[in-house]
């Protein structure tokens, strides 16, 4: 197996814990800002390992997104990048709809948009 690939894995299952935990505290300033500060990290580090698996999958590195380097992906990355996003997929669909208006939100609406 890949080093960046677990790596990658790692980090996902790590987004899906902060999101879960989010999910539990978004009502709460002062509980949401250190998760959502970890998923900024999270995010960065992802996108370093998506740019190098690009790489070796022979996906172009400098478009690479999760979703693209699912098309690419070699086994058993095939099978558990797509789990991966689609748990992803359904905790963010999860917060759009409980995220409240301020701070938090605005903070939830930057890190949302960002490309995946």
């Amino acid at each position: 197996m890949s080093g960046a690939a677990t790596d990658l894995s790692a980090r996902l299952w790590d987004e899906r814990d902060v999101l879960g935990r989010l999910v539990l505290a978004v009502d709460d300033a002062a509980r949401a800002d250190p998760l959502l500060d970890r998923l900024q990290t999270l995010r960065l580090e992802q996108d370093v390992l998506v740019h190098a698996l690009a790489e070796q999958w022979g996906a172009a590195p400098d478009t690479a997104t999760l979703r693209s380097l699912e098309r690419v992906a070699p086994p058993p990355w095939d099978l558990l990048l797509p789990d991966h996003l689609a748990a992803l997929t359904t905790l963010t669909a999860e917060l759009d709809g409980i995220v409240p208006v301020g701070p938090v939100g605005d903070r939830w609406d930057r890190l949302r948009s960002a490309p995946r």
